[in-house]
């Protein structure tokens, strides 16, 4: 798990003061946030069981974005298959243009997505992604 996550499931768990952690003070929003979850936790042992819920509605949202880019790509490599499958002629090479590049920043807004989801649970590093979901450019003429 991410830092973020690690750090709130500790300070949640800590017997110690809330208003601590290990770099020092929190803010007092931040210990009545951590005051009202320890509570709402109660002494049943919950804590597992909430970091395996974190844990998947995270994995299932994850995937759920990741499932978007994968059909968008998909539209857009069927858009180029199409284009290759035959000549066309300028009108409809131009409409297949325009419905390439709707597809296109469809696409590029799927991965925008993912990239934002997995900035926001700490992960920095997206060159896989890069390699993994490649949007192609439109073909140039010859």
């Amino acid at each position: 798990m991410t830092e973020r996550i690690s750090s709130l499931l500790r300070r949640v768990s800590s017997v110690q003061d809330p208003a601590q952690d290990a770099q020092g003070a929190v803010d007092d929003a931040v210990a009545a946030q951590d005051r009202e979850l320890r509570e709402r936790l109660g002494g049943r042992g919950d804590l597992a069981a909430l970091e395996r819920e974190i844990a998947s509605e995270i994995a299932y949202s994850l995937g759920k974005t990741a499932r978007k880019l994968e059909a968008a790509l998909a539209q857009l490599g069927a858009t180029l298959d199409e284009l290759t499958a035959f000549p066309l002629g300028a009108m409809a090479r131009g409409e297949l243009r325009v419905r390439f590049d709707e597809e296109r920043l469809l696409a590029e807004r799927r991965l925008r997505d993912l990239i934002i989801q997995r900035e926001a649970i700490g992960f920095r590093r997206h060159t896989e992604l890069y390699q993994l979901y490649v949007i192609p450019r439109w073909p140039r003429d010859e």
